[in-house]
């Protein structure tokens, strides 16, 4: 049995001039997202083997937050791929992973991440059906596979989605 959990970004600031979309950190607002992630991922005693982070600035800072109080989240692997990553982007780089390994979480954007989901639950990445993945969402996946490459299109069930409450307006 394989888990993978995607992690979605806290809120990004947006008022400060940056030479790259990939240099904007977090926004107030998505800190206070990091402290409420924090929170209920301690509560859900989240068991992660494998981190892939995307580098831009504000996935690192997510994970970083995270990870400075949940001991038992491993240091990031760093992927470039992830930052515009589509759904099947996502799937190779879950291919790839050893077959030791049992659970894989992927820090990263949307819309790559809401496509994975919708195709690794439903078959295709059809937004009509899983259309809401905000900043700072988390969404636990088990897939009944003995190896990564054998995970398909349609071969997950979910176990978890978590929102961040109303921390002021989206």
């Amino acid at each position: 049995m394989k888990h993978i959990y995607l992690l979605r970004h806290a809120k990004s600031e947006w008022d400060e001039p940056y030479q790259t979309d990939e240099e904007r950190g977090l926004a107030e607002r998505g800190k206070k997202q990091t402290k409420a992630l924090r929170s209920f991922l301690h509560d859900y005693e989240i068991d992660v083997d494998l981190a892939f982070v995307s580098p831009a600035e504000r996935t690192k800072r997510t994970y970083q937050a995270l990870r400075k109080e949940i001991l038992r989240l491993p240091k990031p692997d760093f992927k470039e791929a992830i930052y515009e990553a589509e759904e099947d982007d996502l799937l190779f780089l879950l291919h790839g992973v050893p077959d030791s390994v049992r659970s894989v979480m992927i820090v990263g954007h949307n819309p790559g991440l809401e496509s994975f989901a919708n195709a690794a639950l439903y078959g295709a990445p059809d937004p009509s059906r899983f259309h809401k993945f905000p900043t700072a969402s988390f969404l636990g996946l088990t897939c009944d596979k003995d190896s990564w490459k054998e995970l398909t299109w349609g071969s997950c069930l979910l176990n978890v989605f978590w929102i961040p409450g109303r921390l002021g307006k989206e």
